[in-house]
């Protein structure tokens, strides 16, 4: 899989790819009210391809793959005593990191999670920080496999859920 910054051109390939993953996570226990469509937004995805916080996996000619991180996060991040004290201007957050299930097991997320933590020590950045919601448990053994650390659980009311749910906060220091 190649692993590059979005382009403009990439936006409506990327929509769909990101729709059809809200489909897929729609169907999992830890979202029990649905489908939970809008997650990333098509204004959060133009402007990560605008400031080339957008990123996505490629093979077979096709976004089979995507992440974004960036500097913004929800203020629930402020409320815990994180390893590091240091500016938002210092740390990344990771978010939106996919793979299409036809493509799972082939160690593309973790592909993806490296190439974020090598990207982001290139740019002097000191963390990655990220929150995963309870119950999804894959991903979290990948991160801390990784070496990110379980850092605080928090309540986070995301508009695509549209309820308060319980979300897991890890960091790795870079």
């Amino acid at each position: 899989m190649e692993i590059r910054s979005a382009y403009e051109e990439d936006f409506s390939e990327l929509l769909s790819f990101y729709n059809r993953m809200c489909n897929v996570l729609g169907e999992q226990d830890f979202l029990p009210e649905g489908d939970k469509g809008g997650f990333p937004s098509e204004a959060m995805i133009q402007e990560s391809i605008a400031m080339k916080a957008q990123f996505v996996g490629i093979e077979d000619d096709k976004i089979v793959a995507a992440y974004i991180i960036d500097h913004k996060c929800d203020s629930a991040y402020d409320s815990v005593q994180w390893q590091v004290n240091v500016k938002k201007e210092e740390v990344m957050i990771l978010h939106a990191l996919r793979v299409l299930p036809e493509y799972t097991g082939r160690g593309y997320s973790k592909q993806l999670v490296r190439h974020a933590i090598q990207t982001s020590k290139e740019t002097g950045q000191k963390a990655i920080r990220l929150d995963c919601i309870e119950g999804n448990d894959i991903p979290q053994k990948m991160y801390q496999s990784l070496g990110f650390q379980y850092i605080d659980s928090v309540r986070i009311t995301y508009p695509d859920i549209g309820v308060p749910r319980n979300f897991l906060l890890y960091e790795i220091l870079l």
